[in-house]
This record gives C-alpha cells, structure tokens and sequence, in this order.
C-alpha cells in the first residue's frame, strides 16, 4: 500500500467528513486529507494537491459530485473516485459508473469504504503499469521501426549507386503503395509490410552488371532475362531477416500478374499475396511514369490507362481501381523522393 496516501474529500457534513477518516485509519492507511465543499476549492486542490484518490459526496449545496467527477476526469482521467454518499438510488448508481466513477459507498454502510479504496487504489497500479509496459512498448516498436528504415535505406543506398537512373524510384513506389492500401482498408501490419518491401524490391538487381541496368537501349533476350532474376535475388537476399512482414514473399511476387503471365514463378489470381498485388500497381505506374535509360518518361496519363486496360487481367481489380481513383479523384502525385 503507498504511503502517505494524499486524499481530497468532498463534503459539506464536519462530521461525516470525520466519521470517513475514522474509517480510513481502521484500514492502516498512512494519509494525509483536503477537506473541500466548493467548486474552486476542488479544482484547486485537484490541481495542487495532486490526490491518489478522492472521496466525494453527490450532492452538496454548492457543488454537484457529478460534475466534480466530470472535472477530474477531465484533469486526471485515472485517479480512483468513489463517491460516499447517503442514499442513493441503483439506476444513479449504474450512471455514476458509466460516467467514470470507480465505485459508491453508502455512509450508512462505510464499512465498506476501506475495501473499496484498496481496490481502487490497487486497480489504479496496475493500470499505471499498463500504462509503463505500454510506453514502453511503443518506445522499442519506435526504435525498432528506425533500426529498419535505416537497414532498408542502406541497402537501397547500395543499389541507387549502381544504378542511378532508377534513384529514388522505390521510395516513390513504396508511398504510392502504401497510399493503395491505407484506401483498400489493410490492416496496419499489410500497410506496414507493403510500404517496407516496396523500399525494397527491387534490391535484387544488386546481382546485375551496371552496364546492364544503364544501357541506353532495349535489352536483347538474354541480358532481360537476366534482369527478370532479381525477384528471385532479392528473395534469397532477405528470406533469412527476421522481419515482422513476409518482405521476401512480396519482393518475389511482385512481377507476378493475376492471369498467371508474370515471373519468376508464373503463379496466379490470390495465390499472390495481396501486398505484392498493391506493389505490382505500383511499380508498374511510377516505371512508366518515369524516365528511364532507354527511354523517356511515357508520363502518368499513359501509366494509368495501362492499369486501367489489363485491370483484372494483369492487375488486381481493387487495387488497380484504388490507384486511378487516387490520381483521377484525390490528386495524387508521384512527387519527387524524399
């Protein structure tokens, strides 16, 4: 039990006021009280005081024990409330718990009073623990999530310098992917894993001269093959990192179309994991929209009338409608990495 428990009490009745601290010693608590009867005086010592628990009648002359409820909530939404009261009918009862209160006690029976501070009080530790265990989860989920954007941007670093044209063209790919699937309604961790394994798909051409990747000319049949490698590469590259997302399940797929046409595999419809479904839009609309070696930019009219034409046969139908939809509706911009 804490020590030197600051109680704030609010009563109007000396000797009620009395009769509950009387009872409170009988429970070994150590404990000093403020005595308050109106609303500025609450407020005050709510504030100052800075109470582990307040003990409050309903209805006073001057102040209602609801609304003193209400401003505490406000001010401290997790500091214990019991209101100890004469009689009080069950259906005030049932709404003194729905606005927030811990519990009632009846001055006729404060015998009671004691157990219920403890529980209260009790409750109130292990609700601040929560509160510890749960910061401290977001604390390590927040360094966790920086150990992967800078592991993820390294590794893209080390393509982007291999291959200059595509620079920046999978951080593009990865916002308007995560911009797909936040408007499909995906579940946080689909968000999260599309938007990392877009950063990263195309972490396969590592394996593929520079000369290839830079040519200023279509590719012969034996050097495309060679590029059509890389969502197996990059698999075999990440398939041993523990992430918290299939990352190397979607870079494999991600040329995979729904007809069943696309590489390395050849699979089709739903066996393509849905996060590689949101990148292959992607990737396809930021690729045509953007310069490349052997060509110009073909420009985001072009790229969306692709997606619109082979929707459901090369292109998952949800996902490429959520992409037109974006660009024609919202606004959307491939914009410039960041």
């Amino acid at each position: 039990m804490r020590k030197n428990l600051h109680i704030l009490i609010l009563e109007d009745e000396p000797a009620d006021r009395k009769l509950i601290e009387r009872e409170l010693k009988k429970g070994n608590f150590t404990f000093v009280t403020k005595n308050v009867e109106k609303k500025q005086e609450f407020l005050k010592e709510l504030k100052e005081f800075n109470p582990d628990i307040i003990l409050a009648d309903y209805n006073l002359p001057s102040y209602n024990g609801m609304a003193a409820l209400k401003s505490a909530r406000k001010m401290n939404s997790g500091i214990p409330f019991i209101f100890v009261s004469g009689a009080i009918g069950e259906e005030f009862a049932i709404e003194t718990l729905k606005q927030g209160a811990t519990d009632y006690v009846l001055k006729q029976k404060l015998s009671r009073l004691v157990p219920a501070v403890k529980r209260a009080l009790q409750e109130d530790e292990e609700r601040k623990k929560r509160h510890l265990a749960e910061e401290e989860l977001k604390n390590s989920y927040a360094l966790l999530r920086k150990v992967f954007e800078e592991t993820i941007g390294a590794l893209v670093s080390a393509l982007e310098k291999r291959d200059p044209y595509t620079a920046g063209h999978q951080r593009r790919v990865a916002h308007l992917a995560r911009a797909i699937a936040v408007e499909w309604n995906q579940p946080d961790e689909k968000i999260e894993g599309t938007y990392f394994a877009a950063r990263l798909h195309d972490i396969g051409k590592i394996n593929i001269p520079s000369d290839i990747l830079t040519k200023p000319n279509h590719l012969p049949p034996q050097e495309k093959a060679l590029i059509e490698t890389h969502p197996q590469v990059g698999y075999e590259i990440l398939k041993e990192i523990h992430f918290p997302w299939p990352i190397a399940r979607i870079v494999l797929q991600h040329h995979e179309r729904m007809d069943g046409t696309g590489y390395p595999s050849g699979i089709k419809g739903k066996n393509i994991i849905i996060e590689a479904r949101i990148l292959g839009v992607a990737d396809v609309v930021e690729a045509m929209a953007s310069d490349r070696p052997y060509r110009s930019s073909l420009g985001i009219k072009k790229a969306l009338e692709e997606i619109s034409k082979n929707k459901g046969i090369l292109y998952d139908t949800n996902a490429a409608n959520i992409c037109l939809n974006l660009f024609r509706e919202k606004g959307y911009t491939l914009g410039k990495p960041s």
